[in-house]
């Protein structure tokens, strides 16, 4: 996804993932060259205010972008170590997400041990356990 931060915030499906950066709980991580390449967060969203990746209320569901031109180049992997991390380091049970099924980075989210636990269409709803 590419756009403007106000871009994000005028959709309320996207806006919900950042508004009010940082809110109680919100956990997030920056790749800098010299300027920032990716990034790779959590959020707790409501049974009210769902995100594509929700399994409960008590699981933060994670988003992760890398630019472009930095992609393939092992910025999201390290983005989601020093992420799975910071998890630990909160006490956190379980982290959720959603991917497309034809996204390169699910191989990514495979490899750390994500799971399918539901999918619509083409999208995958994936949670980590055991952090």
């Amino acid at each position: 996804m590419t756009g403007s931060v106000k871009e994000v915030l005028d959709q309320p499906e996207l806006a919900h993932y950042v508004a009010s950066w940082p809110r109680p709980g919100d956990l997030g991580v920056v790749a800098w060259d010299e300027n920032p390449v990716g990034a790779a967060w959590l959020r707790l969203l409501p049974e009210t205010d769902p995100g594509y990746g929700f399994v409960n209320a008590a699981t933060p569901e994670l988003s992760i972008g890398v630019v472009p031109a930095w992609r393939r180049r092992g910025v999201g992997t390290r983005l989601l170590e020093a992420l799975i991390e910071r998890s630990r380091e909160e006490g956190l049970a379980a982290l959720s997400l959603s991917v497309e099924s034809d996204n390169y980075a699910l191989r990514l989210y495979e490899r750390f041990g994500f799971c399918e636990v539901g999918k619509m269409g083409e999208s995958l709803t994936m949670l980590l356990l055991r952090l």
